[in-house]
Parts: C-alpha cells; structure tokens; sequence
C-alpha cells in the first residue's frame, strides 16, 4: 500500500503553505492518504525530537513510501534516512529548499547540519529522488540545494523567482511539485 508523507519544516505546521492543497489533490487524483507530519516545536525545532517523530511515524520505509520535505524538513528527513540499519527502498523523495550547511540567517538551526552524510548510500536506497531550489531564496542560497541534489545524483528543477516556496510568497498551491510527484507515482 503506497504511503506519502510530507515533513514541513522551521516555524510551520501541517496546514501552512501548499501542504493542504498537495493532501487534497492526491487525496482525490489517488485516494492515497497523505500524512503531514506535525513535528515538535517547529518554534524552537530540537534535532533529536524530530528525528524520533520520523521513527515513530514512518519507521522502516518502505519501496511504496514516498516523502516531500520542505526546508528544515529536508535534513531531517536525510539524517533519519542516513541512521536505517540496514537496507531500504524508499520509492520517491522530493526535496523543497534543502539545506545541509548552516544559514547564516538561521543560526540556532546549526545542530541540525552538523553531521556527515553517507550520500552514496541514501542515493542508492532511494528509487526517484528530486531536488527542486529557487533562484531568489531569501532563506537557503540555491547554490545549496543545488549540491545536496549534486550529492545525491538527484533531478534538480530550479523555479525562477519562488523565493522559499510559503504561502506568503504566493506558494498555497504548488503545482510543479504536484507533477512531479505525479511522474513519480506514474512510474511506480
């Protein structure tokens, strides 16, 4: 049974952005449940209580899971990928402004990079893999993203002038991200 999850990111909640809109659409296109993780304090985020939340809700995922992470998300998402013992098969992970070095912006967001990744391994386990970064972030520099889909042998898309995907830039809906999950999906 497929299973798609979306892990949001720093100072946000299940209902911000394009989260909603994403539930709805492949909730009526699939009838596939999409759970958006609430993850701990996403005020003051700890490292470890969201790396514990994706344990105890996704587990071992699985060659039908599929994840979409957006911003602080994405390394979190990474990180817990990188601890699996073991082998998995994760089917499709879908990376919104991803981040793997500290923002000058963000500093108390530190802990969260200060790790090494095994990359080669994750793109391995990981079937489709897509990295999608703006050329105006205000928040994540592109050159960023860019690498950490570089390091993952991922598909990169670059959306001029998306800033860092919120909904206060515009971001309530997200339709380039839909297709791509879309194509993903197809090709299972």
């Amino acid at each position: 049974m497929k299973k798609v999850y979306i892990i949001h990111g720093y100072f946000a909640s299940p209902t911000d952005h394009w989260f909603p809109w994403f539930v709805e659409k492949v909730h009526a296109d699939y009838d596939i449940e999409v759970a958006v993780l609430h993850m701990p304090t996403p005020e003051t985020p700890d490292m470890d209580a969201w790396l514990e939340k994706l344990h105890d809700k996704i587990g071992m995922p699985s060659n039908e899971t599929f994840i979409i992470a957006h911003s602080l998300g994405c390394i979190t998402l990474l990180r817990y990928l990188d601890t699996l013992q073991g082998n998995f098969a994760l089917a499709g992970m879908i990376l919104v402004s991803p981040f793997d070095k500290p923002l000058e912006v963000f500093p108390n967001l530190n802990s969260f990079v200060d790790v090494t990744l095994d990359f080669a391994k994750l793109s391995r386990s990981i079937a489709q893999k897509y990295v999608i970064f703006s050329d105006n972030d205000m928040y994540v520099p592109p050159f960023v993203s860019k690498s950490i889909g570089v390091k993952l042998d991922s598909a990169l898309l670059e959306i001029p002038r998306g800033g860092h995907f919120l909904g206060i830039e515009g971001f309530e809906m997200f339709p380039e991200l839909y297709e791509i999950f879309r194509q993903m999906i197809t090709k299972y």
